[in-house]
């Protein structure tokens, strides 16, 4: 892992999300798992599906600006690690909250890992600032909030699932 550039783990973090993470909370409930401890009513299999290309459009339509330009852009790119750091504090709060395994925790391990590799490169790189961590942060956040707006109008204002 210390070869592995720092380009690459955005990129592995949105590749896990969709080929292990998804598989996990599929499998193992996280739509029920919703309904029952968020309360959120008719959150199915098929939402809950849905509701994850929006996370995956704006994932990589943010890695695909990052890659266009890594160094100037290279907020994108940490904040996709961000997401998935702020993916597994989700899954493990929840864990610890309702004293029980939220579907989705234990491959969110990987995105922690991933998360504090990348600051680790970063760090050996010299490029680890406090305007990058802000901006990485920042772009992290979005990463959550541009898909749950999304879904959220598309469900309740066009769709009237609210």
């Amino acid at each position: 892992m210390k070869n592995i550039q720092f380009k690459y783990l955005p990129l592995f973090c949105i590749q896990i999300y969709i080929s292990l993470h998804l598989i996990e909370e599929g499998y193992f409930g996280f739509p029920k798992w919703v309904q029952t401890r968020w309360g959120i009513p008719k959150f199915d299999m098929e939402m809950w599906l849905s509701h994850n290309y929006y996370f995956i459009f704006y994932l990589i339509l943010g890695w695909s600006f990052y890659y266009v330009n890594e160094k100037k852009l290279l907020s994108l790119g940490l904040g996709i690690l961000v997401w998935g750091f702020l993916n597994f504090l989700n899954h493990a709060v929840f864990s610890i909250i309702f004293i029980e395994y939220s579907p989705g925790l234990l491959s969110s391990f990987i995105f922690l890992l991933l998360f504090v590799l990348g600051l680790q490169k970063l760090k050996e790189l010299k490029l680890l600032n406090t305007k990058l961590l802000l901006m990485g942060t920042l772009s992290g956040a979005l990463y959550w909030i541009l898909p749950i707006g999304s879904f959220l109008f598309v469900d309740i204002i066009l769709l009237g699932k609210g």
